[in-house]
């Protein structure tokens, strides 16, 4: 059996090179509560001191949740080609 962590390190992720996850960083600047930051499961979304957020798309589970959760309507989000996949180790 191997051992987890030299499973993990087996892994294989495969992300899209163009991102699919745009963000109106001016309406941004406008949301106090910045709720996409705290609702992401995988924390693709960060605030930045200027009130901008960035958006780390690789890191996309592609739930919607920010989506669903922007009260401003500020994220626009399409499937990556080839959707988000994982080979385990």
């Amino acid at each position: 059996m191997i051992p987890l962590l030299k499973r993990l390190g087996l892994n294989k992720y495969s992300v899209d090179p163009k991102p699919h996850i745009e963000v109106n960083t001016d309406i941004c600047i406008t949301c106090k509560d910045k709720p996409c930051t705290v609702s992401c499961p995988a924390g693709t979304y960060e605030a930045q001191p200027d009130g901008r957020i960035i958006a780390h798309y690789e890191r996309c589970l592609e739930c919607g949740g920010a989506l669903v959760i922007c009260p401003f309507g500020a994220i626009k989000f399409r499937f990556p080609e080839g959707g988000i996949s994982y080979n385990y180790g």
